[in-house]
């Protein structure tokens, strides 16, 4: 049995390098990609529900009905527009001009201020289930402030039984990019990490250069590290762009440890990196292999890693499936970095499965790779 040598393993490694530089589809997916990416989706990508349009139609037409109105326009929130009828209202839901519609009832000032209840109906459009909670705590909010601005009244003046103050640790004006971001770099490494062994390896195989090289004494073992190790090093590089990006363009704050989300990351990559070689000894076809790499490694890594959803709201069996991924434990390291800054120690679960996952895949590549031209 041959004795690993590093001599081997870094001329393979150094050809790859030389073969990465002189394709520029390699490198313009490596760097250029990942800042495309988020870019684009960090822009679009928006948790928070604001700018809804709502139709706002007043019976009262009373300086209090009006105030209601000014408490709507000025939360940002709601963007508000007049109609004649309820029924105007209705068909500006029903035709998606609106997502809201409040209608003030007649006598709405007199109630109000002469110690009753001013009725309003809302009308929300529940076809998008996912903003209505959202809408209805917004409108909570806004009903108090209004009721403090058409009495004329600091807030403060308010009697009440139960006063609550809420406060929102580590992100606390609720900033959506603060969360979508350190997940979206989850995202974009493991694509470009999976794209890039799949696709410049396949080819190798079609090309049928890789038959050169296992013609050559290195082992199995050489070969794999020689062909993985460069394109871990350029995929960390497009982390990094990423990260400048998430600091500078979205002002994310850091409150981690470097080495420790550098640590995370490596082992990361190196899980996905393993993914893709693995795609690549297994079909040798380019097709076939980005077919293959979208469906085990690219979905997953969107819907079952907690990026979109939430990990711990899925049926029981879709959090198991999602454990075989690495992108469902690295999405908890990174966003703890940014946002929370815990140590190694207290994610030391997290390191050491990933450092599984990464072993193990590592491992089913030189299970599967054989010397032999078939």
């Amino acid at each position: 049995m041959k004795m690993f040598s590093m001599r081997r393993m870094g001329a393979i490694f150094s050809k790859e390098f030389k073969h990465i530089f002189r394709d520029p589809f390699t490198l313009l997916m490596a760097l250029m990609l990942p800042l495309a990416i988020v870019l684009i989706l960090g822009n679009s990508i928006e948790f928070n529900v604001k700018s809804i349009n709502m139709a706002y139609h007043d019976a009262d037409r009373t300086e209090s009905s009006r105030k209601l109105m000014e408490t709507f326009a000025s939360s940002n929130y709601f963007r508000p527009f007049t109609i004649e009828s309820p029924e105007d209202g209705f068909s500006n839901i029903v035709d998606e001009r609106a997502r809201v519609m409040v209608s003030v009832a007649p006598n709405f000032e007199k109630d109000v201020l002469g110690g009753g209840t001013g009725h309003v109906q809302i009308l929300l459009d529940g076809a998008d289930n996912s903003s209505v909670m959202a809408v209805v705590n917004y409108l909570n909010t806004i009903n108090r402030n209004a009721y403090f601005k058409i009495m004329d009244m600091p807030r403060d003046m308010a009697t009440e039984s139960l006063s609550f103050k809420t406060r929102y640790m580590f992100n606390p004006e609720l900033n959506s990019r603060w969360f979508s971001v350190p997940g979206l770099s989850a995202v974009i490494i493991a694509l470009v990490a999976i794209m890039l062994t799949t696709l410049t390896i396949c080819r190798e195989w079609e090309r049928g250069s890789m038959e050169m090289l296992l013609s050559t004494p290195a082992t199995s073992l050489e070969i794999i590290l020689g062909k993985v190790l460069p394109y871990a090093i350029l995929s960390f590089v497009g982390f990094i762009l990423v990260f400048i990006v998430a600091r500078v363009v979205f002002g994310v704050p850091f409150a981690g440890h470097y080495l420790t989300l550098v640590l995370g990351t490596l082992l990361f990559i190196l899980g996905y990196l393993a993914i893709g070689l693995f795609i690549s000894i297994s079909t040798h076809k380019q097709e076939v292999a980005i077919q293959f790499a979208c469906i085990i490694g690219l979905l997953p890594t969107v819907v079952l890693s907690g990026f979109v959803f939430p990990v711990e709201y899925m049926n029981r069996g879709y959090q198991l499936f999602s454990s075989l991924f690495p992108a469902r434990f690295y999405m908890d390291i990174t966003r703890d970095q940014f946002l929370k800054g815990s140590s190694v120690i207290d994610l030391w679960v997290l390191f050491a499965l990933l450092g599984l996952q990464a072993f193990v895949l590592l491992v089913a590549c030189l299970g599967r790779f054989k010397r032999t031209l078939e």
